[in-house]
């Protein structure tokens, strides 16, 4: 048998191509080793998907807007359920179809396309990383209405009032359901539980980031940051008023398909989409706006004769993190043209409230001595097709 022959110049381009692939790597992996980093150089806003996983999926997922320089944020919930189609499988299903324990570039990336907006990273805590953050952290400040006490498979015991949890209480606070609770009910109690898991990584920021501490609360979750990008995070957090972080939803409507129970989000999800873009936007103004030191109030008055229009209305707006006091009837049916009422005489704000349903009518409403008195009152027209004003 004759010996095998190698050809020089094989070897030599086998040598180039791993070359370059080791090239390629390093510079993929330089990409994630500063987001924060280089986010504050472009001054620019992070989105980071913020995961709680149990029994190897997502019970919950918060979208992080973040702007350090600006030190705002918000939080978006995307619900494992929300009925999206899928770019992976080609179909309709649960946005979280695609998720891999521990694993999410699949789900991060469809997350990303649904919300149509980039998304720098990612962070996994599951039910054992979750359970040792917070011990790290000295526990998590919660406010539970009322003593709660479930028994079963996984029993819950938890205090009412004002109280501080230890991670095994922290598990059982993200676990438990109450009994015909709405959607807004639980999706509450899952920002309440990232604002206090963002507060309490702000408050512990300096803890945090000592060397005989960091390596331990690093391997509490798996992310997709570098380890300098994790610490710059927990640095710039400390800039961050978390009581005032604007926490949205996705509203819509829930329907069966395929034996399983979807939330197909408003107008296709465009409404959603709608949200993610002006509250980027509102975050990287200077203004305060809705995203800023104050919630705005909204009052919205039916004017038209097509009925449930206010209260639908008023789901809109309560996804773009404005609460609506009241909904109603005006005291005509025959309104026009939609009409956007300042109460509170900023010019810039009522722009951004006026901008979620195109509305080019605007004025300074008049003085209310009684009743319910909102920041702004908007009073639906004919022109209004249930999303927007015709233009």
């Amino acid at each position: 048998m004759k010996p095998i022959a190698f050809d020089k110049s094989i070897i030599l381009l086998l040598v180039i191509v791993l070359l370059f692939g080791g090239t390629v790597g390093f510079a993929v992996l330089s990409l994630r080793a500063d987001e924060v980093g280089r986010a504050m150089k472009e001054d620019r806003i992070m989105n980071i998907a913020v995961i709680v996983e149990m029994g190897g999926k997502p019970v919950s997922t918060q979208v992080f807007m973040f702007y350090p320089s600006g030190g705002r944020g918000a939080l978006l919930d995307v619900p494992g359920e929300t009925g999206v189609i899928l770019q992976r499988l080609k179909r309709m299903d649960r946005i979280d179809a695609v998720y891999s324990p521990g694993k999410p570039v699949a789900y991060v990336e469809e997350l990303s396309a649904f919300l149509d907006t980039s998304i720098d990273g990612w962070i996994v805590l599951d039910e054992k990383g979750l359970v040792h953050a917070v011990d790290i952290m000295d526990g998590l400040e919660l406010f539970i209405p009322a003593m709660v006490l479930q028994e079963g498979e996984n029993p819950v015991r938890l205090p009412g009032g004002a109280v501080v949890l230890d991670g095994d209480k922290v598990l059982q606070y993200a676990r438990y359901r109450e009994d015909g609770e709405n959607d807004s009910d639980v999706v509450a109690r899952r920002h309440k539980l990232f604002q206090s898991i963002v507060k309490r990584m702000a408050e512990k920021g300096a803890t945090l980031r000592r060397k005989d501490v960091f390596p331990s609360f690093s391997k509490t979750m798996k992310s997709n940051l570098s380890e300098e990008a994790r610490i710059r995070l927990l640095s710039e957090l400390s800039n961050l008023d978390a009581d005032r972080l604007i926490l949205q939803r996705i509203t819509g409507n829930y329907r069966t398909v395929d034996n399983q129970t979807l939330l197909f989000p408003h107008y296709d999800g465009e409404l959603v989409r709608d949200i993610v873009k002006q509250t980027l936007n509102a975050l990287a103004s200077s203004s305060q706006g809705p995203a800023g030191n104050k919630i705005f109030t909204v009052e919205i008055l039916n004017g038209t004769a097509n009925k449930g229009l206010a209260s639908r209305t008023g789901e809109i707006f309560q996804s773009f993190g404005y609460e609506v006091v009241a909904v109603g009837n005006a005291e005509q049916d025959s309104q026009e043209k939609t009409l956007v009422l300042d109460r509170y005489g900023d010019s810039e704000t009522l722009a951004n409230i006026a901008a979620v349903i195109k509305c080019e009518n605007t004025a300074q409403a008049p003085e209310v001595t009684e009743g319910v008195v909102a920041d702004f009152t908007i009073i639906l027209g004919k022109d209004f097709d249930g999303r927007y004003c015709a233009q």
